[in-house]
């Protein structure tokens, strides 16, 4: 008797850890759903760079660009960049297709400005002026960060959110050379139209990481 009822509560005893075991895996299968679905969600969420849009980004256009300038003087040096995007539809961001560059000739002190549009160089304006202040030159060594990037580290640090506000707004991005106490750094930009509405982020642009902004 004792023997039978042994077995019976074995049995219970295996009946019962295994309906434990079988909701175990129902509630982590339950979980990973719930945490796949979410992901599909933030996903159609994130803004991303127009695939339709042909454009170089900004380490391309330099190399293009620096050739132009070394035809002008041989010790023309990098001093800034810059190019617009617009969001073209709601989590689209197109643009970008032109980037300006400042080059500096300590030599003749002159600052030459061109820019360059699509794969291949193309100097559509050239203006040379004369400079007598200092002026600080990009240590291109130091420019890790590419311009693709530090646009989706602008969308990624409320650049995203400022654009569904305001979806009309320009996005600029600067490539801004150091200044004594800082590093090389990309400023980006959001503005809306009339200006009545500003957002900007700041990245290192040899780390990638995002500049606190100092509050007033």
């Amino acid at each position: 008797m004792r023997k039978l009822m042994s077995r019976k509560i074995q049995v219970a005893v295996i009946v019962i850890l295994g309906l434990i075991v079988v909701g175990v895996y129902v509630m982590l299968g339950g979980l990973l759903l719930t945490g796949r679905g979410t992901q599909a969600s933030r996903r159609s969420y994130i803004t991303y760079l127009d695939p339709g849009v042909q454009r170089v980004s900004a380490r391309q256009a330099y190399a293009q660009a620096q050739t132009l300038a070394q035809k002008w003087q041989a010790d023309a040096q990098l001093v800034g960049a810059r190019a617009s995007f617009r969001q073209e539809k709601p989590g689209v961001i197109g643009g970008g297709q032109t980037w300006s560059f400042q080059f500096f000739s300590p030599s003749t002190s002159q600052l030459y400005l061109l820019s360059v549009q699509g794969e291949q160089a193309q100097v559509e304006s050239a203006v040379e002026r004369r400079v007598h202040a200092e002026v600080t030159s990009v240590e291109v060594a130091q420019w890790q960060v590419d311009s693709e990037e530090a646009l989706l580290f602008f969308l990624s640090h409320g650049g995203e959110e400022f654009l569904r506000k305001h979806p009309e707004a320009a996005i600029n991005l600067q490539l801004v050379p150091p200044k004594k106490d800082g590093g090389l750094i990309w400023l980006a930009s959001g503005v809306s139209q009339a200006g009545r509405a500003v957002f900007f982020v700041q990245i290192d642009a040899q780390t990638g990481s995002v500049i606190p902004q100092e509050s007033s």
